[in-house]
């Protein structure tokens, strides 16, 4: 018995120097692909156009079903009309998709004069609020959107707007309306909601 398992110990201990090599080659690879995914996720994070102004939208919450959860719109951009470009004397709350639904919609003004710079379309959507015509003798009021992030839940863009009342009052009829250029994405309806109290 002996002289038998003195025959085979040194195949034994080869086996074993063999699956220890293996191992430490496996180890070694592990280690490489680990430090090579960090410095890829590293440089996608430091590229032009990854950063967070180029992301897109960002979901919250949930558990990635569109119906659960939120996702946030990032605002890029917005103003307010005393004199609103929308066309009409009644409160109106649309949103606009394109470059030829802008010029159907708004009467006769640029992106850059109602928005303050142009739109990229492709990855951007305006939105508009208007309040109803104000007469000499009405409150004067301007809207205003200081959001910097949008909620969009269920298929609603919850939108919030704040009412500020002006000190003077117009010398005509004004119609107060905000716009604001958000990521885009796809919704039923916005609704507007109150912002919290300054």
């Amino acid at each position: 018995m002996k002289p038998s398992a003195l025959a085979f110990a040194p195949e034994h201990r080869r086996q074993r120097q063999r699956h220890g090599g293996c191992q430490r080659l496996l180890r070694t690879l592990v280690a490489l692909s680990l430090v090579t995914g960090g410095l890829l996720a590293g440089a996608a994070q430091a590229a032009p156009g990854g950063g967070a102004a180029e992301a897109g939208p960002e979901r919250i919450g949930g558990s990635g079903n569109g119906s659960r959860g939120a996702t946030l719109l990032r605002v890029h951009a917005t103003r307010s009309h005393m004199h609103c470009p929308l066309p009409g004397r009644q409160q109106r709350l649309i949103g606009i998709d394109s470059p030829a639904e802008w010029e159907d919609t708004i009467e006769q003004q640029g992106e850059v004069a109602a928005l303050g710079r142009r739109v990229r379309w492709s990855r951007e959507r305006v939105i508009v609020f208007a309040a109803d015509m104000q007469g000499r003798q009405a409150e004067a009021v301007r809207l205003e959107s200081p959001a910097r992030v949008i909620r969009l839940s269920g298929g609603v863009l919850y939108w919030p707007v704040r009412k500020r009342t002006l000190d003077d009052q117009p010398p005509r009829q004004v119609r107060p309306c905000v716009m604001a250029i958000i990521d885009r994405a796809f919704w039923h309806r916005i609704r507007v909601v109150p912002t919290r109290p300054l």
